[in-house]
Parts: C-alpha cells; sequence; structure tokens
C-alpha cells in the first residue's frame, strides 16, 4: 500500500490515533488529526479534502461524519486494516466478550517458552500499527469489537473467539450486531487457517464456520481440539493425548482452565510442541487486573478484577471462590445491560457485596427485589476498601470485581486497579 502524498484524517488523538499518525508521517503521507474534544465535531469537516479516514475504536463506525463519508465514496479503515496491509508475518488474533486478553498474554508466554519471537499488540496494550516492522515471527493480536467493526481484508491465520454474552450494547445497539461485529475476525479465512472456539458457549459452537478448519474446546464435552475429562487437560487433533493436570496451572477458577485450553489448542495449530507448550502453561501467573493477587493481611486475601467491566466477568470472579468467604467489590459507571444474574450469583454464593459508584443504587434494588440485605451501599471505592478492611476476617477474601466500566471515577480499568492496590497496601 502506498500512501505517500495521500492526505489522511484521523479521528481521534488517543493511543491509536498518534500513534497512526506517527506510522503515515514515516510514510510520508500528508496527516491531519483531529479530536472531537479539542478541534469540534467532526460533521464540520469537509471529507472531501481527504483520500481516506482513519477512525479509532473509540469512534463508533455508525458515528454520522463517518456515515457521510460513506455516502461520498471516501474510504473509511482503522489502524487495525491499515496495520493489516504492511505486515507480512502471520497472526493469532483473539476475540470474544471476556478472557481474551488472559488468552493472549498465554499465548504469547507459550511461543516466548518456546523460543519464538512473538509480539502481543492490539487492544491488550500498544497498537498494532506500532509492531509492523518489528523482526518477529507471530503476531499476537487482542481484538475488541470497536475493532472488529472496520474490517476489509483482515486475516488472521489463527483466529480465537472466547464467548460472547452481552456488553457495549450502548453501542452496537443489539446482541445480533455484537455477534456480527465479533465473527468479522475470521471472515476472510480459509481452509488454511485454523478457527478456534468455545464449545460451551450457545452463541458460538452452532456459528456457521463455512470451510474453515475450527476446533473447540470444552470444559464439558469430548470435542475435536481440546477437553478438560476429570482433572486431565486432553488434547483431540488426531487422537486423545492427556497432556497436564489442571492442578498444575497457576492461574485459578474455572474460567481459567478454558483460557489455558484456548491457549494451548493456538500454541499447537501454530507448531509448538507438547512439551513446551506444557511447559510454558505451568509456569503462566496470569495478568494484571484479571484475578491479580494483591496481598495477604491479618489472614485476608486481596484480589485485583478490575479487567472485570460487565456483570459475566464478576460472575466468573466470584464463582473462582466458591469455597471462600467474599466481600466483593462491586460497582461504576452505568452501561446497558443487566446485572440481574449476577445479583443472583450474589445471593447464591452468599457473597457481601459492597457496592459503591454510579450504579450502587440500580444494584441495591435488584438485591433488595431478591430480599438479599447482606449489602452496603458507599460513596467510592476508598470508602468500599476501608469497609473491606474492617469487616473481613483471617480465611476470607476481598475481591473487587466491578462488573462496570470505572469512568465515574478513573481514567481506565487499570488505573481503578492500581488505585485498588494502593488503597489494600497503604498502612
Amino acid at each position: 500500500m502506498n500512501l505517500n502524498g495521500k492526505k489522511i484524517l484521523i479521528l481521534g488523538k488517543g493511543k491509536t490515533g498518534t500513534s497512526t499518525a506517527e506510522f503515515l508521517l514515516k510514510q510520508k503521507s500528508l496527516v491531519v488529526l483531529v479530536d472531537e474534544v479539542d478541534d469540534g465535531p467532526f460533521i464540520n469537516i469537509d471529507p472531501l479534502d481527504f483520500e481516506m479516514i482513519i477512525h479509532s475504536p473509540g469512534i463508533s463506525r455508525q458515528h454520522p461524519f463517518l456515515l457521510k463519508c460513506d455516502e461520498l465514496g471516501i474510504k473509511v479503515t482503522n489502524e487495525i486494516e491499515l496495520a493489516y496491509n504492511y505486515v507480512t508475518k502471520p497472526i493469532i488474533g483473539v476475540t470474544g466478550t471476556n478472557g481474551k486478553t488472559t488468552i493472549v498474554n498465554l499465548i504469547d508466554y507459550i511461543l516466548k517458552t518456546c523460543n519464538i519471537k512473538s509480539s502481543l499488540v492490539g487492544n491488550v496494550g500498544n497498537p498494532f500499527i506500532t509492531a509492523v516492522n518489528d523482526k518477529i515471527e507471530v503476531y499476537v493480536l487482542e481484538l475488541s469489537s470497536y475493532q472488529l467493526e472496520t474490517i476489509d481484508n483482515f486475516r488472521p491465520h489463527i483466529a480465537i473467539i472466547s464467548n460472547l454474552t452481552p456488553d457495549h450494547l450502548e453501542r452496537h445497539k443489539t446482541m445480533e450486531n455484537y455477534l456480527s461485529i465479533k465473527t468479522n475476525i475470521y471472515r476472510n479465512m480459509n481452509k488454511k487457517d485454523f478457527l478456534i472456539l468455545n464449545y460451551d458457549d450457545e452463541n458460538l459452537k452452532n456459528l456457521d464456520t463455512r470451510n474453515i478448519e475450527t476446533f473447540y474446546y470444552s470444559l464439558s464435552s469430548r470435542v475435536k481440539g481440546i477437553y478438560l475429562k476429570d482433572d486431565e487437560i486432553v488434547l483431540n487433533i488426531h487422537e486423545p493425548v492427556n497432556i497436564m493436570k489442571i492442578d498444575d496451572l497457576k492461574i485459578i477458577g474455572r474460567h481459567n482452565i478454558e483460557n489455558a485450553m484456548a491457549s494451548i489448542l493456538a500454541a499447537y495449530l501454530y507448531g509448538c510442541t507438547i512439551e513446551c507448550i506444557v511447559k510454558g502453561a505451568k509456569n503462566f501467573k496470569g495478568v494484571e487486573h484479571r484475578l491479580e493477587f494483591v496481598n495477604k493481611i491479618n489472614g485476608v486475601a486481596y484480589f485485583n478484577d478490575s479487567k472485570a467491566t460487565n456483570p459475566e466477568a464478576s460472575i466468573i470472579g466470584i464463582k473462582a471462590f466458591a469455597k471462600k468467604n467474599v466481600y466483593v467489590i462491586i460497582g461504576g459507571s452505568e452501561k446497558e445491560v443487566s446485572y440481574l444474574e449476577l445479583c443472583k450469583t450474589i445471593v447464591d454464593y452468599n457473597v457481601y457485596a459492597i457496592l459503591q459508584g454510579n450504579t450502587r443504587h440500580e444494584v441495591a434494588k435488584l438485591l433488595d427485589e431478591l430480599k438479599y440485605s447482606r449489602y452496603i451501599k458507599l460513596e467510592n471505592l476508598l470508602e468500599a476498601v476501608n469497609f473491606a478492611k474492617s469487616s473481613a476476617k483471617n480465611g476470607e477474601v476481598v475481591l473487587l470485581s466491578p462488573a462496570c466500566a470505572s469512568f465515574d471515577q478513573f481514567d481506565n480499568f487499570e488505573h481503578r486497579g492500581e488505585v485498588f492496590k494502593e488503597y489494600v497496601n497503604k498502612k
């Protein structure tokens, strides 16, 4: 793709937008970088002044300005699609509502254990575009629904969809739209590629995967791919092979058994040996902000699950401590989702809920309707942590698993997690 001298408009001055601008300037493109906060509404810009529009993930593909560009025949793309046009190495792409960050980190860890030069990019940290010229063998790419909205030619060699539950519906409007966008990850794949799906997810096991070589992972069914039998992980490509016990994993919770199986299967299909894969899987300690152990103080274990930005993720977090007495800190900024199933889980597992942030009243109302009284409403995270410190006893667990976005008090979920850890460790 020759963009020398092309006039390109980039919407969004965040990490993705600025990284894209830096890349395009090296291609000698004529770049204009704008943001509605700093520069006013995009709709005031004349699209005909540009040959290409690149929108950042935070800007919906249905933004009126981008729809206007479509009407005028102006090329609209995103950073993922742009970067794809410049890479020659294979891509392992991972999407899904929950679990994708742990999966990409574990895949990357296994590959590096096997002495394979991999680059971990995308929604997980550095934009894909920053690694275009890296001297590597494979890209491991986390993809959000926002990044998959604008896909034309993007084609990973291996794609994983971890699960699909309602999320980001304030942007995608319906579950059908959300599912359609997520499946863009394999839209351009062919018989030479591999698709990995979670067989236990009802939204995934019956997907039309056309002629793509499809494998599955499951906690409950014997599938082509990888599955759990008693306490053994079984790889089943040509014939079943027991490769490791789940007790050998350092990451906790049944959801992390799923994540491990998806990662192991991807690494095997890429070409890693079983011996090397098992070594990596056994040594992987998990990901920051995802059921991350923070500290044990006076016998109370504190865990940071700030990445749990939707109810389903928090349900998973609570279930990971099924045999413990748990204080769970829930709440944050609103998303157009239901908290009913989360509240039912709180009741079923007899968890003490510390409700804070903008959503505390909504969740409290649901708990009242379920006639459950083991909760308290507090203003913010600091009050929540202080209450937990004064209430939890030896042998109990305090879990930050908000089920909400973080923007009522923090810049993002990482910021929230860091502040939580500071509060926990504060004398």
